[in-house]
């Protein structure tokens, strides 16, 4: 089971891992090409610390102005003269709201992913997913117990084949093996013909014989995702060659120095360059 869970792990790992690239590859487009300080860390913080849409605000404005009127007038007023204090005093005073919103995010997150569950549930295993949706007006208690009951079962599974199909597939028919096997060693220690217990065996030998093949074809998956990550890595390592190359220049030093001070004083303060 840990070698499953490894497997479908790594898998997950590396469709994170290109998400990530595409995603810092995208970000990076948008800033100049000699701007070094976009490598700075930023703080990790709650979402509404990093930003605060039109959509939100008028949200949290409208739960403030419910709860205290006052409250909502003062910061009306504090919109029109100073948008930065009151993007920080909303921060502030609508925190229950922002509170909210953010379990709502999280609460729909959870239900979609449930949900895309429950549709691999039924295309993999219809008996269960029908005996499970029978549950759900009857019972929802048991109802609940038996989806987790399920999602510990085959989240593994599940998730595996969201970032690759072919795991996904290698990984169910091994289960589905691996339960049969169970299912013939007790039919095996319960039959007393010989003719029914040979053939039980014949069978069993066939079972362990292609786990044995998808264990050697979960390898092989395995081991082609770490050379394409190795890959990765190596294209990496001479990107960030390249880039030290380039920052020790120190044309784009002083251009990255000069274009960070006027960043920081607003370029109301004159530098002397040359």
């Amino acid at each position: 089971m840990r070698l499953l869970r490894l497997a479908a792990l790594l898998a997950g790992f590396t469709l994170a891992g290109g998400w990530s690239a595409a995603h810092l590859l995208a970000a990076d487009t948008k800033k100049p090409r000699n701007d070094i300080w976009k490598d700075e860390p930023r703080e990790s913080r709650p979402w509404w610390q990093r930003d605060l849409t039109e959509d939100v605000i008028e949200k949290v404005m409208k739960g403030i102005q419910t709860r205290d009127p006052a409250q909502a007038k003062q910061l009306s007023e504090l919109r029109k003269k100073d948008r930065e204090r009151f993007k920080a005093e909303l921060r502030e005073q609508g925190r229950p709201e922002l509170e909210q919103m953010a379990r709502e995010r999280y609460e729909a997150r959870r239900h979609e992913r449930t949900a895309k569950f429950i549709e691999w549930l039924k295309a993999n295993y219809p008996a269960e997913e029908q005996a499970l949706a029978k549950l759900k007006d009857g019972d929802p208690q048991l109802y609940a117990r038996n989806l987790d009951h399920l999602t510990n079962e085959y989240s593994y599974i599940f998730e595996a084949a969201s970032s690759s199909p072919d795991l996904g597939a290698v990984l169910k028919e091994d289960y589905d093996l691996k339960m049969r096997a169970n299912e013939l060693c007790k039919q095996l220690r319960n039959e007393k013909s010989d003719a029914k217990r040979q053939a039980l065996g014949i069978e069993l030998q066939e079972v362990v014989a292609r786990r044995y093949d998808l264990i050697v074809r979960k390898k092989e998956i395995a081991f082609d995702q770490l050379l394409k990550k190795l890959d990765e890595l190596q294209k990496q390592v001479r990107d960030s060659k390249g880039e030290m190359d380039k920052w020790r220049d120190e044309k784009i030093k002083q251009e990255n120095v000069k274009q960070r001070l006027q960043e920081l004083t607003g370029n109301k303060v004159r530098f002397k360059w040359d």
